[in-house]
């Protein structure tokens, strides 16, 4: 007979739709049952599956228990004993079938968390970063400097504007890291992708799912506060530095994509980070995909089981999001368009660098307007059953 318990340190919060479970190696999932919240006090004695399903009762108890299992939410006991089977040794790195993921990043997050605490904890840290976040502003409201905009080798601009600002990127996932370790979680992983053509980086923050809710609300902004700082350091240098061309040029025009980089990410219409912060504060772990399946309905005259506002926020992200690409475009190609001109009338190399540099906002842009297109087709009824197990990516 099976005996079922968490797994590992499972941790598990009530939201208003369910149980939001997190796993200890970086699952996540959101179970939706009428009894969801009394989950913990049913394992308690440590049921056989055939028990757990049955306290469950209908809906569906035996395929959600066997999802939890098969999730790694619960483990069974009897199937685990003591050199049963040898314990898979968690690689450092690992390659994915879009990039690379590694093991470690708790370490500098814990190390920044216990020496640079203060300079975001105390008063002197934050009367500084505020000082130079309105040095930033400063530098962004005077406008482009005066001056060349393009150095006489383009592809040198590009490259090394690509490189500061995947290190932004990379710092603005480090803060997430960091966030955690200060609310007492683990970020296990980290890692980065080549998506449509360009690299993102991330890192898991699955234990996130079931900090209190102004901690969740934190968690998810806190990439943005590094984002503020990061670009308004580069628009300080690119208002006092005079030459080089490549320096100021450089900044400014990084400068400029980074601040159209956090306005789209504190667009709550967006599936980004404004985004998972409304949905923390509002306790709707998923959201953007009732929002979607409301409007669906909607559409197709039919009834959208649930509040009237799901179809308003999704209508909202719907003509929001076709906005903000509008907007994006225009930002970027005010900011970067004299260089891309200068790399596509160049020779071959810098052609080639100017598609490195094109060819992610192109095809993202793309990409993204198929997502939107197709958001407003009419597809299949959405499933009504009354429970689930919906697994919450990282």
């Amino acid at each position: 007979m099976s005996r079922l318990v968490w797994a590992g340190s499972t941790r598990w919060r009530v939201s208003r739709h369910g149980l939001v479970l997190a796993g200890d190696a970086g699952d996540g999932a959101l179970l939706e049952h009428p009894r969801a919240e009394q989950l913990p006090d049913l394992l308690a004695d440590t049921p056989s599956a055939e028990q757990l399903a049955e306290r469950l009762g209908e809906p569906r108890p035996r395929e959600l228990v066997t999802e939890l299992v098969d999730t790694g939410l619960l483990i069974d006991l009897d199937a685990t004993t003591p050199g049963s089977a040898p314990v898979a040794r968690k690689r450092a790195v690992t390659v994915t079938r879009s990039g690379m993921e590694f093991t470690g990043i708790e370490r500098p997050a814990r190390w920044i968390h216990q020496h640079l605490r203060w300079v975001w904890a105390s008063l002197p840290g934050r009367l500084l970063l505020g000082l130079v976040v309105l040095g930033g502003v400063v530098a962004l409201l005077q406008g482009r400097p005066a001056g060349p905009s393009v150095s006489t080798h383009p592809w040198v601009d590009a490259l090394l504007g690509l490189a500061i600002s995947w290190l932004a990127s990379a710092a603005h996932e480090l803060a997430h890291a960091v966030a955690l370790v200060g609310y007492g979680r683990r970020p296990r992983r980290a890692g980065f992708g080549f998506y449509w053509g360009g690299i993102s980086f991330y890192v898991d923050s699955t234990e996130a799912l079931t900090l209190p809710r102004r901690a969740r609300v934190t968690q998810a902004l806190v990439g943005l506060g590094v984002d503020l700082v990061t670009t308004s350091v580069l628009a300080i240098t690119a208002a006092l530095v005079t030459s080089p061309v490549l320096v100021y040029a450089v900044a400014w025009r990084v400068a400029v994509l980074g601040a159209l980089g956090i306005m789209m990410n504190l667009l709550p219409i967006l599936q980004v980070d404004g985004h998972w912060a409304l949905a923390d504060y509002l306790d709707e772990p998923d959201l953007a995909a009732r929002a979607r399946a409301a409007l669906g309905r909607a559409l197709r005259h039919q009834p959208t089981g649930g509040p009237r506002w799901l179809v308003g926020y999704g209508a909202a992200s719907l003509l929001g999001g076709l906005a903000a690409l509008a907007v994006g475009v225009w930002v970027w190609w005010s900011a970067a368009g004299d260089l891309a001109t200068a790399l596509f009338t160049g020779n071959p190399a810098e052609i080639l660098v100017g598609l490195v540099l094109v060819g992610p906002i192109t095809t993202s842009l793309v990409i993204s307007l198929l997502g939107l297109i197709l958001d407003l087709l009419p597809g299949e009824p959405a499933d009504d059953r009354s429970a689930s197990v919906v697994a919450s990516g990282s």
